[in-house]
């Protein structure tokens, strides 16, 4: 397993020390799989967020629609979204390289 080191604030560091029975490594080492997970896992969107997500120009587009094209739509934008992510990997695989 691998180290790694950060910084905390002496007010968080007392705070911690509060709480013994708390296995603080274990804590960190779930919120960063968690965030991983949120970041890296494509996931289904519901069309509340989906349209929070849009701008205002999209989301008048979007109120004239039913709610079978809005369905169409969604499942376009995910296509889209998902081979937008393929390429970004691709280019920082070039980067890497």
């Amino acid at each position: 397993m691998t180290n790694i080191t950060f910084s905390i604030d002496k007010t968080l560091h007392s705070q911690m020390r509060a709480h013994p029975e708390i296995k603080w490594t274990e804590i960190l080492r779930q919120s960063i799989r968690d965030f991983l997970a949120k970041i890296e896992e494509p996931k289904e969107i519901s069309m509340q967020e989906l349209r929070a997500r849009l701008s205002p120009e999209s989301l008048e587009n979007l109120t004239h629609l039913d709610i079978e094209k809005e369905g169409k739509f969604t499942a376009q934008s995910q296509k889209m979204e998902e081979a937008r992510l393929k390429h970004l990997e691709e280019l920082e695989k070039q980067a890497d390289e």
